[in-house]
């Protein structure tokens, strides 16, 4: 259970602490299976593979770019823009080459493909802005102390 208690400090003016691309991921992939078991009820084979296939993209496309910068930071300090350009383009023409097969050999339902690939994106503004949020009311709010 301490794996949901957030590591960073509610009231800190930083919106991003060591945590949070951790809890990005968690909540993404969490927010994900809930998506697709949800896909299921519809019975519709196209609209779950639609939304598998956004989703694993998405949550694929975060790890690695999570990967880059931090293997980027630890090792290739003074190469860190042509280390950036390679991994950038390696990755997006496998994940392109992932979605155009998809697209060609599957039917796909295209506005179920763009939810789940917006997921992550998704996750991180509610994040930020629930942050955001919870500070305003912390400043805005005062509770008399008894």
């Amino acid at each position: 259970m301490d794996n949901f208690i957030p590591k960073g400090n509610i009231e800190s003016p930083s919106l991003f602490d060591e945590g949070f691309p951790g809890r990005v991921f968690r909540t993404s992939v969490l927010l994900s299976l809930i998506l697709i078991a949800g896909s299921l009820s519809y019975m519709s084979y196209i609209l779950t593979i639609s939304l598998a296939i956004g989703c694993f993209t998405s949550i694929t496309l975060f790890k690695t770019t999570l990967w880059a910068i931090q293997y980027a930071v630890r090792h290739k300090r003074e190469k860190i823009k042509g280390f950036f350009l390679k991994i950038s383009f390696l990755k997006y023409f496998i994940i392109g080459t992932m979605l155009l097969s998809a697209c060609l050999l599957l039917e796909i339902n295209v506005v179920a493909m763009s939810l789940g690939l917006s997921i992550v994106v998704t996750v991180i503004i509610m994040k930020v802005g629930s942050r955001l949020f919870v500070n305003y009311l912390n400043k805005s709010i005062k509770v008399p102390k008894y």
